[in-house]
């Protein structure tokens, strides 16, 4: 108890915590950079290289903005409708959110055959005009206003984690880069998330001194406008779609329908494993971003002691999510994704059982080791969506995976009410336990589709 006491006093150490995660990040970034030097594939030329580049940029930099607003409003959104109830009776902070999941679970689920259909550059415009009306609608201090923005925010959400990874999939391949290069492309996102995140909470604490709790909206509308500037310069792109014709193919207008996705689904036990995985391990984080603030705070004595550290820690687990964004880059070059995926569940679920038993510093770092799974899960379950999600349905499954996930996580918001942190985290474990089973099973597959080439090799 006097290490925990100790450990808890003063905020020095959050603050050469976030120093030390950001150093390790920083070596891993010019690690990854030095390395990737020795291993360029030398059947392409320099030019291919310099396009693959270019393509990049012109994709972090949409990307880059639009998770800055979205973290942006995370910030404060709970804190700014905790202000809205304190004046209004009829606002409740728990509805809001419920309706938001609800809402990606059942209305977001239908937005991919659309996607997929009408067009992939059309559908993140969709997005930034959803989300400069939630963000306006945001200023109203009315239930009925706010819940309309939550539902749109079910829509919008499941536009922000479908419809531009459909888009940069597809556009990778009609310029003909190598699949292997998708993986780069992920893991430089999951860790531009990171850096995103961190950005966002200095970037949100000084709108919010200047303007209040509303301060990081208005911030995020600005920076979302200029998002949509750059998403006009794409072209745009299709599920399955002939070059320039809007809508597709006869086949791929038939193969983004939800049933004919299902039934892709249904058909393939890979698709039902990877949909499975996908669900048990984002409905463990979430369950784990709603229960580790008042963890800690326990930990540390109260929310009196855990105030002053609050934006310290939120940025040390954002810097472990970059870590296991440039550990995944590095790993993918020598080892199969489906590998990879299955250490990054076994090290989650062992993350989760430390908090069950223990507080203080060894679960502070069990967080930090299960954010730098959550970085490394990013890329590598997007890299296990582009391999087996077919072009057509990209954006369509990869919705249908967030339905259950969605209603996961719906009923993980109520776990709080009903059970004490340590079995919370126990189900986490559990979950995550599952998710490496399932994992295993398909790094076997894989295994013995790969081992007939070698063979003949």
């Amino acid at each position: 108890m006097e290490a925990v006491a100790a450990w808890a006093a003063g905020r020095e150490w959050a603050v050469y915590s976030f120093a030390s995660l950001s150093a390790v990040a920083c070596v891993l970034m010019i690690l990854r950079s030095a390395t990737a030097a020795s291993t360029v594939d030398k059947a392409r030329d320099s030019s291919s290289h310099a396009d693959f580049a270019a393509f990049q940029t012109s994709y972090f930099r949409v990307y880059v903005l639009v998770m800055l607003a979205d973290w942006l409003q995370g910030t404060h959104m709970y804190t700014l409708y905790s202000s809205y109830a304190e004046s209004n009776s009829s606002i409740s902070v728990g509805t809001l959110f419920f309706t938001g999941f609800m809402a990606a679970g059942v209305l977001g689920t239908f937005t991919g055959p659309y996607v997929d259909r009408y067009g992939r550059k059309r559908a993140c415009l969709v997005y930034v005009t959803l989300e400069l009306v939630i963000n306006l609608l945001e200023h109203c201090n009315t239930m009925k206003l706010l819940l309309l923005g939550r539902v749109l925010g079910g829509i919008s959400t499941s536009l922000l984690f479908s419809a531009f990874e459909a888009w940069m999939v597809t556009e990778h391949r009609r310029r003909g880069f190598p699949e292997a290069w998708l993986g780069r492309t992920f893991g430089t996102c999951a860790v531009w998330n990171g850096v995103s995140a961190i950005a966002a909470g200095f970037m949100a604490q000084v709108a919010a001194d200047k303007l209040g709790d509303i301060g990081p909206f208005q911030l995020a509308i600005a920076l979302t406008a200029l998002a949509g500037v750059g998403i006009a310069l794409w072209r745009e792109n299709y599920g399955g779609a002939e070059e320039g014709a809007e809508g597709g193919t006869g086949e791929a207008g038939e193969g983004a329908g939800l049933l004919a996705a299902w039934k892709a689904v249904r058909s393939s036990s890979a698709l039902l494993v990877l949909g499975s995985v996908y669900a048990l391990f984002e409905g463990a984080m979430y369950i784990f971003v709603f229960n580790w603030v008042p963890s800690l705070a326990s930990a540390l004595g109260g929310f009196a002691a855990f105030a002053p550290v609050q934006g310290l820690l939120f940025s040390c687990l954002m810097a472990a999510i970059s870590i296991g964004g440039e550990l995944y880059t590095l790993a993918f070059r020598i080892f199969q994704v489906e590998t990879i995926g299955f250490v990054i569940f076994a090290a989650a679920c062992a993350c989760m059982t430390v908090p069950i038993w223990c507080d203080g510093p060894a679960q502070f770092a069990a967080f930090l080791g299960f954010e730098i799974c959550v970085g490394a899960f990013q890329p590598c379950i997007a890299t296990h969506r582009s391999k087996y999600v077919p072009d057509a349905m990209q954006s369509t499954v990869n919705n249908l995976f967030r339905f259950p996930l969605n209603l996961l996580v719906a009923a993980g918001t109520m776990l709080s009410d009903y059970f004490a942190l340590p079995l919370i985290f126990a189900i986490c474990a559990f979950a995550l336990a599952a998710a490496a089973l399932a994992q295993l099973w398909l790094a076997a597959q894989q295994q013995q589709r790969t081992a007939p080439s070698k063979k003949a090799d």
